[in-house]
Order: C-alpha cells, then structure tokens, then sequence
C-alpha cells in the first residue's frame, strides 16, 4: 500500500494519473477501495489531477465506497462551483453507501463558500441524526457557514454549545463577528480567548480582532492587539501587518500607519504600498502620498488601478489638480485603464480638466467612452 500511496504523490500531471489508473486496472488493484479512493482524492483535489477526469473514473464504479463519494465532494467543494457537491451528498444518501464526518465536512466547507446556509442547516441535522455532531472538526466547520452566511446568532448558539473549542472555533466566530457588524462582540470574545481560556490567538485571530478595532476606531483596543502581534512575532505576515496599517489609519493614527509601513519586518506587497497610500490620501496628506506613489516604482511594484485610484484621491483632497489630471493621463501609458471611480476622483479635482481629458480620450479612439456617462 505504501508503495501505490508514493507512487500518488509522485504523479505530476494528469498524464501520470493516467499511467497509474491504468496500472492499477490491469493488477486488480483499482477494485482495492483505499488505493482507488487515495488515487480519486488526488486526482480530484490537486494541482496536478482534474475534477472533470476524477468524476469520469468515479462513474466508472458500480458500487463507490465512503471513501469514493468523499473524494469527489471534496473535490467539488474546492472547485469554482462549490454547490454542485449538494447534490452530489443527495445521490451519495440515496444509495446503499452512508456519508461519515469527513462527507459532511467536505459538503459544509461546500456551504461555506456557496454561502448555502439553509443546506447547511440540513447537514446539521443531519450530523445531529448520524452522531458526528461531537466532531470538533465538524463543529467548526458548521460554526463556520453559519457565520459566514450571516447567522451570527446560530453561530453563537452552536459555539456556546460545543463541549470542546479549539482556536479554528474560535477564529470563525471572532470572524464573522468583525465581519457582520458586531465587533464589540468580537472584540470581547478576542479577549475571552486569550485571557480566560487561555488558548493563543494565531494570525487568523488577530486579523479578525484589527478588523473590529478598525469598525470600532478602537485606537488602545488595537494597540493592545497590535502589541500581542509583535510579542509573537506575528508580524512576519505580511497580511497581517496590512490590516494593522489599516486599522491605525482608520483610527485616525496615519502616523502610527506609516511608522509600521516604514519599520515592516516582511516584505511589503501592492495591498500594503495601496493601503498606505490610501491611507494618507484620507488625511489630505497629497503631498506624501504622490511621492509614496512614486517610490512604488523605485521599488519595483507595479501599479494597479486601485494605486491610481489612490493616488487620485489624494490629490483630490489635497486639491492638487495638475498632479491629479497628469497622474489621471499617464495611466493609459502604464497599461491600467481607467474606470468611473478614477473619472469620478479627477472629476472632483476640476470639472474642466475632466472635459479636457475625456474630449481628448474620445477623439483618439481609446475606447473610454463606454466606460463612463458623466453629464453637467
């Protein structure tokens, strides 16, 4: 069996999945339902397999074990189409093979992400029904849709009453909880984790405890979390020295923002040089922001049309009208093209250098014209 479980992880593309799948057909061993459902799992959920093939070789099998059905779902629930896997756990439960934990937390993850909260509800009857309820695993997974689909309550309820909680049972409530408008809640149960519990928020955590001091302009709240982050040496994520940039900035404390950009222990990406931009922008700050906007480039980033939009709003604010309509011209050369949103920015920095620009757009043919209907 090792020796078919090495010969899986060796396969680098659907060519050798093939090699093996027609191995082990002629050995006798495709019928040997571990080494068949490893190979379907594989096929069906990596780089290296296809979806579309692993679901013909699953139809090929008259009668698919657990194992067989949870490989598909699973790769399903993965794939750009996360509710075909419903009705796939349908024909599953129809046939004379039972779904175990592991098919409902394939079908959950398939809710979570197609935000099917009244199937969900009906997995968890289900898990209730079967007994797998007392899966931690599980738990956190269904914890995880409810919060997701926006039933805070539910997934409060079923948090309360999980007999044991780990930090991912956490992490998803403190999650939903920042993300569905109750942060102080979020806030609170931050805390709670760490102070009562005593477990140690990750990453995760902390993401979801910055995005409610951010709602909250809870600047002290967001120190404290912010102190946490360097005590763990957290901030080696470079996402989670974003939202940190992002928090002091809606705090009011750009400042504070751009100290933590300046003195980042992790290389920074586009998001943190956009936020940061952004962030000036909102302060009226025009000034630094173009000549952060021009460091970009030094550093070798490439510029999106969100680091334009940026860079346009802040001198908007800053009323810096010529660097705005010169920035504004130069995106077509850059490659970015423009939108309404960076019309719109320009728009405020002077009405007749909008015309101007939008005259001239038309007249040479750049397509624009399309994209925006301003009238005045």
């Amino acid at each position: 069996m090792a020796s078919i479980e090495s010969l899986i992880q060796r396969c680098t593309s659907l060519g050798h999945i093939k090699q093996l799948q027609a191995h082990l057909t002629t050995t006798g061993l495709f019928h040997s339902h571990p080494s068949r459902s490893k190979l379907l799992d594989f096929c069906a959920t990596s780089s290296a397999g296809s979806l579309p093939y692993a679901t013909a070789i699953f139809r090929q099998i008259p009668r698919p074990a657990t194992n067989d059905w949870n490989a598909v779902i699973r790769g399903l629930a993965q794939s750009d189409r996360p509710a075909a896997a419903l009705p796939c756990y349908l024909s599953m439960s129809r046939a004379s093979c039972k779904p175990d934990a592991l098919t409902c937390s394939f079908v959950l993850k398939a809710c979570a992400r197609a935000l099917a909260l009244p199937e969900a509800a009906q997995l968890h009857s289900h898990a209730l029904r079967f007994g797998f309820i007392a899966d931690v695993l599980l738990q956190t997974t269904l914890l995880d849709v409810y919060a997701k689909s926006g039933d805070l309550d539910g997934a409060r309820q079923l948090f309360d009453e999980m007999p044991m909680r780990d930090t991912a049972s956490w992490n998803a409530l403190i999650a939903g909880l920042a993300q569905g408008n109750r942060p102080t809640e979020a806030l609170e149960l931050f805390k709670t984790m760490s102070v009562t519990e005593g477990l140690n928020p990750n990453e995760v955590t902390v993401l979801g405890a910055l995005s409610a001091c951010s709602q909250l302009g809870a600047r002290q709240e967001g120190e404290k979390v912010f102190n946490y982050i360097i005590d763990r040496k957290l901030d080696d994520n470079v996402i989670v020295c974003n939202a940190v940039i992002d928090m002091y900035a809606k705090c009011g404390f750009v400042e504070k923002a751009y100290q933590v950009f300046n003195t980042m222990r992790c290389g920074r990406n586009l998001i943190t040089w956009n936020t940061m931009i952004m962030a000036l922008a909102m302060q009226g700050d025009g000034v630094e922001a173009l000549q952060l906007f021009e460091r970009m480039e030094q550093a070798g980033v490439v510029r999106d049309s969100v680091s334009y939009l940026s860079v346009l709003c802040a001198c908007n604010h800053a009323g810096m009208v010529e660097d705005g309509v010169r920035l504004f011209e130069s995106m077509a050369v850059c490659g970015v093209s423009p939108n309404v949103k960076h019309y719109g920015s320009v728009h405020e920095t002077g009405k007749e250098n909008l015309k101007f620009v939008m005259t001239r757009e038309l007249w040479t043919g750049s397509g624009v014209k399309n994209e925006c209907n301003l009238e005045y």
